[in-house]
């Protein structure tokens, strides 16, 4: 008994260059795609909003007023002491956030200082720029809440 089937289970060369080209096409549009995602000023805007959580938080843990002040227009800072009123207190372990290159906050004429209690002394809105006059807000409520708004 002779028999004429043939194993034709195995992929042939032409099979495998076309799955080999459909994933380097799927795999360049998801690396452009991506790029996209990769935006200074609004991880800026984020790391900022972050830093003021933060800062609350430490004012809070430890019972004492933080200050939140920019030193320039791409670093800000904090003091703290034992209420907003009193002289700042500068020590080595203060917190401390720096922009990325090419961001740059509009106005450093601002200061935001929280209580023991997390609140803030004053409402204050942050604007933060970039290359081709693109702008974003991060605004501080008297609640303690922060918030991103697009300035586009």
């Amino acid at each position: 008994m002779r028999s004429d089937y043939r194993n034709d289970t195995a992929f042939t060369v032409i099979e495998l260059l076309a799955v080999l080209g459909l994933m380097v096409a799927v795999s360049a549009i998801a690396v452009s795609q991506l790029q996209q995602l990769n935006d200074p000023l609004e991880d800026s805007t984020a790391e900022l909003v972050s830093f003021f959580k933060q800062v609350r938080a430490r004012a809070i843990s430890t019972t004492s007023a933080y200050t939140v002040v920019p030193l320039s227009s791409s670093e800000v800072v904090t003091h703290y002491s034992a209420t907003c009123g009193d002289e700042d207190t500068t020590d080595d372990s203060r917190l401390t956030l720096d922009l990325p290159t090419g961001v740059r906050l509009s106005d450093t004429d601002w200061s935001v200082c929280y209580n023991s209690r997390g609140l803030p002394d004053d409402n204050v809105l942050i604007e933060l720029s970039a290359a081709g006059g693109r702008g974003r807000f991060v605004e501080v409520f008297l609640g303690g809440a922060v918030k991103e708004v697009d300035g586009d």
